[in-house]
């Protein structure tokens, strides 16, 4: 099956030098055909200086974008057709078959919303890729924080579908036989529903598709502890300010220095380093889940690499029958 992304160009800080370089060098090596959306004449004369095969790589144009630092619902409302607009309404009707952008995370949310389908039944979640911390099982591990903002109050059925959808990604894309998943409560508000581990536990702790740790502190995220980690929108977006947070915290000075500076993280384990948490090299994009499309966002910082790895992990998650397979899950649960 011959994969077909939709590559924004035009919202992330490395600009769409390193969009192109991606998409010249999986024309040469794969496969998947790349569909460049941004400004026409910028991205031509950048193809122009790449080796590539013009069988798989494809312009469309976007005379405007949404920046990391715009408010996105504005921006969206005046630039209607804006590049992250134009791709996600491609994946919409069929004329690409994933999404993958480095640009505004909640624009982003809102071009899903708008143009993607949503499985039956499911509450869509969002979520944050960041390294797992010093105990990878697979040479592809990694950590999936689900929901990362995109519902404020989740019901237990809500959480169950957020775990399902989780353990089928990390499967797809770190090979685990069975991903590992904890829940990350609020810590407040406990009339809430999703204040109540037990009902959760007596759900999940049955699934064969994946193992329910129990819950997590938040210390525990980078910690190697779950695969998956499943909480409400409020707490996810907390979460990921941390984890950015840490991965911004570059202690200055010697190697002594750092690592006494870092022995008094109690979230840091053993032998992590700050920069991988959040490695933009590294990990393909952030997927939105429970939608019939498929679509990752990359971090606004992310060179060539990251841009190559997501649309490869994009190209794999269509073929494998993420949509199907996340509803067959899901299903199993229920």
């Amino acid at each position: 099956m011959r994969a077909r992304v939709a590559l924004d160009t035009m919202g992330g800080d490395a600009g769409p030098a390193a969009a192109v370089r991606a998409a010249c060098a999986l024309s040469l090596a794969t496969d998947i055909e790349t569909i460049l959306v941004g400004d026409e004449a910028d991205l031509q004369n950048l193809l122009d200086g790449q080796p590539y095969d013009p069988a798989q790589v494809t312009v469309r144009h976007a005379a405007s974008w949404v920046s990391p630092d715009e408010d996105p619902q504005r921006a969206m409302r005046r630039k209607k057709r804006n590049s992250l607009a134009i791709a996600g309404s491609m994946v919409g009707e069929g004329e690409a078959d994933a999404l993958v952008t480095g640009g505004n995370r909640q624009a982003c949310l809102l071009t899903v919303q708008k143009f993607f389908r949503r499985l039956p039944g499911i509450v869509p979640g969002f979520g944050f890729v960041f390294a797992g911390g010093a105990n990878r099982r697979t040479r592809n591990s990694l950590a999936l924080l689900i929901d990362g903002g995109a519902t404020e109050q989740c019901r237990p059925e809500d959480l169950t579908a957020f775990a399902a959808m989780g353990a089928v990604y990390v499967h797809a894309v770190s090979l685990l036989p069975r991903p590992r998943v904890g829940f990350l409560p609020s810590g407040e508000a406990p009339g809430r529903a999703a204040n109540h581990p037990d009902a959760l536990a007596a759900t999940l702790a049955v699934s064969a598709d994946f193992e329910f740790v129990g819950t997590l502190r938040e210390m525990d995220l980078s910690a190697g502890v779950a695969d998956v980690i499943i909480c409400e929108g409020l707490v996810g977006r907390r979460a990921i300010c941390g984890i950015e947070d840490r991965a911004a915290e570059i202690p200055s000075g010697s190697d002594q220095y750092e690592r006494s500076i870092w022995r008094r993280r109690p979230w840091a384990p053993s032998g992590t380093k700050p920069r991988s948490l959040v490695d933009v090299t590294t990990y393909g994009g952030s997927p939105a889940l429970g939608f019939s499309q498929v679509c990752l966002h990359v971090h606004r910082q992310s060179e060539t690499p990251a841009l190559r790895n997501a649309v490869v992990q994009a190209a794999q998650l269509v073929r494998g029958g993420l949509a199907e397979s996340t509803r067959q899950a899901v299903a199993a649960l229920r």
